[in-house]
């Protein structure tokens, strides 16, 4: 039995391993998206903190023109940019190979932005959709540990591969942007989050460098997007909830966590020369342009702003059944370049599982019953894991656009929810099993 374990570490290791490969090798057939081109243009920012080690020409201040530099600078995040740009550096080209301002041009159908040069060389681009791509590898197994956590090495297993396999987080982590990123050091910053309260839970104090830890983990997720706040907001309160289950005054968590925050504010601004002239007024700025830019783009979309009662049912449908969206502009689905894009990735097998109905169903039962299983269990993990749904569906029921990207942060919490679900399953089947009764009574249930 003893030996049999040893080999538990190098099978994990080789699952893991075989699940990046699978989206590393989907990287060049991944659909172009507009976004793209405006990411690998602003990743001159490198050249410019680096090459040149000019990081003070990278400050921004009033005006902002749309879609100039500052305005791209501020209302994105870091972290991909520097990143993209190694990755460039590193394959051999220079900034003069980076596609022309502002990257792409949304006044510009999709075959016209081609024809002027807006959209990246096949080299490049599959050299800057590396970075997120790699990040995304690390996510999945940020995601096997979350899971493991919640249940055990089999719901690590099936949490996993429905994570690595899912059509809209393969696509949006293979793209040149920011969205590998944002789910690494998202899921990162639940995940320590996760292992303090379990170490709560556990009785044993926590370290000034899980504190230091939850900060920088927080700090690299709003620097990769700043819609990370909700992976941010979705740790904190996992941490809130655990104590209050464990029954504990959370009053000095609360302040801990108030100073934490700050701390990750902080190593933020740090991370976004954008913010370095004035952070606070720069960070007012950042605000109210991305409240602009919302409203641009709810103008353009002929369906937005979505009803609330649609966004319910987006809440339901947007992990497992919807089918997989592959552009925002209405445009770009009457081009017949691009159709032909998107027909030769999705009938690729390296675009993962497109689960319809078929699959969606029993997988949202799951995510159903892994609810289910955590209300019963009423033990910290399971609170903070609830805490956590709650914060991101919420996110989910204020934002007015019915782009399948936005809904990102939500698809990796029911995914891990139905990875509970399997495993409560899976734990009840073993104890009804004869031959199995016995041991099984013996077995310690997860916290």
């Amino acid at each position: 039995m003893m030996a049999n374990r040893r080999w538990l570490p190098l099978a994990d290791g080789l699952w893991l391993l075989a699940l990046s490969l699978y989206v590393l090798a989907g990287v060049p057939l991944a659909t172009f998206h507009g976004d793209e081109a405006m990411q690998i243009h602003m990743s001159r920012d490198y050249a410019t903190a680096f090459l040149e080690g000019a990081p003070d020409q990278l400050v921004t201040s009033p005006p902002y023109p749309i879609d100039s530099d500052p305005h791209l600078r501020i209302i994105n995040g870091s972290i991909n940019r520097y990143t993209v740009g190694l990755s460039w550096h590193l394959a051999g080209f220079s900034p003069d190979d980076l596609p022309p301002p502002p990257g792409w041009d949304w006044g510009l159908t999709y075959s016209a932005g081609v024809e002027t040069g807006h959209r990246p060389d096949e080299r490049l681009l599959t050299a800057a959709r590396l970075p997120s791509a790699l990040f995304l590898c690390a996510s999945i197994a940020v995601m096997f540990k979350l899971a493991s956590l919640a249940g055990g090495r089999f719901g690590a297993y099936f949490a996993s591969g429905v994570y690595a396999l899912h059509p809209v987080i393969l696509l949006n982590g293979r793209h040149a942007m920011q969205e590998g990123s944002l789910l690494c050091f998202g899921l990162l910053t639940v995940l320590v989050a996760a292992c303090m309260s379990r170490r709560r839970a556990d009785g044993r104090t926590l370290s000034v460098g899980w504190w230091l830890a939850l900060a920088l983990a927080s700090a690299l997720t709003l620097a990769s997007k700043h819609s990370g706040i909700v992976f941010v907001a979705g740790a904190f309160a996992w941490l809130i909830a655990a104590e209050w289950v464990g029954r504990r005054d959370i009053v000095p968590l609360v302040l801990r966590l108030t100073g934490t925050g700050i701390l990750a504010f902080a190593l933020f601004v740090a991370l976004s020369p954008a913010l370095w002239n004035d952070p606070l007024a720069r960070l007012g700025d950042l605000l109210r342009l991305r409240q602009e830019l919302l409203d641009i783009q709810v103008a353009i979309d002929p369906i937005a702003p979505t009803t609330l009662s649609q966004r319910v049912v987006d809440l339901a449908l947007s992990p497992f059944i919807a089918p997989l969206q592959h552009y925002e502009l209405p445009s770009w689905g009457e081009d017949a370049a691009f159709l032909s894009e998107v027909g030769r990735y999705e009938t690729s097998p390296l675009s993962g599982i497109h689960f319809g109905w078929l699959l969606g169903v029993p997988l949202t039962i799951l995510a159903g019953i892994g609810v289910v299983a955590c209300l019963r269990r009423r033990q910290p993990f399971h609170a903070g894991l609830l805490a956590w749904s709650l914060v991101t569906a919420l996110s989910l029921l204020v934002n007015p656009l019915p782009w399948q990207r936005y809904t990102l942060p939500w698809i990796p919490v029911v995914v891990l929810l139905a990875g509970v679900g399997v495993e409560w399953i899976r734990q009840r089947f073993m104890r009804t099993t004869p031959g199995r009764a016995r041991g099984s009574r013996q077995r310690r249930e997860p916290r």
